[in-house]
């Protein structure tokens, strides 16, 4: 599936997987600040914030 997002203010135009997790498409485009801590989303630590506008 096609995506674009903008991310940091960096626009991004992704073809993903209906079954990638954000946070392994994030990372394979450059944003390592996000990070996987428990890999069950209970500790918080892979939260990302969305705006929608």
């Amino acid at each position: 599936m096609n995506i674009t997002i903008t991310v940091n203010g960096r626009k991004l135009a992704l073809d993903v997987s209906p079954d990638e997790v954000l946070l392994d498409t994030l990372r394979a485009n450059g944003c390592l600040s996000v990070q996987r801590g428990c890999d069950t989303s209970s500790c918080g630590l892979c939260a990302v914030w969305l705006i929608i506008k």
